[in-house]
């Protein structure tokens, strides 16, 4: 399937990364709509493991056990829509070990690669954003300011290329950006 921009057709893997709270899952669930993209959400998939208190505790405490689990879950998502010859738009905070996968997975299924990076330039829209916001994620948590604050100060961003959203930008302007720079990958 995948997205088509005039007469070619194009299959996605595309992360959208970036901090808490800065718009991952509001960018990628617009890029799907516009794609026919799966979103594949790493809170939405460790959340059904949170139920399983058996299976969570077995996973371990550690972020790095829990981030190594929530890739993994990410890249089978990921590969099975490929397989099926459909996009695929991964949801997290990323790192560059996982991405360097995910470059390679799209790779083998001659599909088209991007990232995408959301950030928010204005601490106060930031903290806006994060304090009293509800997904709704059966069995997740909401991050409050300070864990975000934190993830905020220690976050790695992703090597070039990429594309940068700042949150304090409409979404419309966002989403318009994002979809010029994809197709200029697809044209490239």
């Amino acid at each position: 399937m995948g997205y088509t921009y005039g007469v070619t057709t194009a299959q996605w893997l595309i992360i959208v990364t970036g901090w808490t709270g800065s718009g991952k899952s509001t960018i990628s669930d617009e890029l799907a709509e516009e794609f026919g993209a799966t979103v594949a959400s790493y809170d939405w998939l460790m959340s059904g493991l949170r139920e399983l208190p058996e299976v969570w505790d077995s996973v371990g405490s550690s972020v790095d056990s829990r981030q190594t689990v929530g890739w993994s879950l990410l890249s089978r998502v990921a590969e099975q829509q490929l397989r099926r010859g459909s996009s695929c738009i991964l949801d997290l905070v990323a790192c560059e070990e996982p991405r360097r996968r995910w470059q390679d997975l799209a790779r083998r299924y001659d599909a088209d690669f991007a990232v995408i990076e959301c950030v928010c330039s204005d601490v106060g829209i930031h903290r806006s954003r994060v304090d009293g916001r509800a997904r709704g994620i059966p069995g997740w948590y909401e991050l409050d300011w300070s864990t975000v604050e934190g993830g905020r100060s220690l976050y790695q961003p992703l090597d070039e290329p990429k594309l940068v959203l700042d949150a304090v930008n409409p979404l419309a302007d966002n989403v318009a950006a994002a979809k010029e720079w994809l197709a200029a990958i697809r044209r490239s």
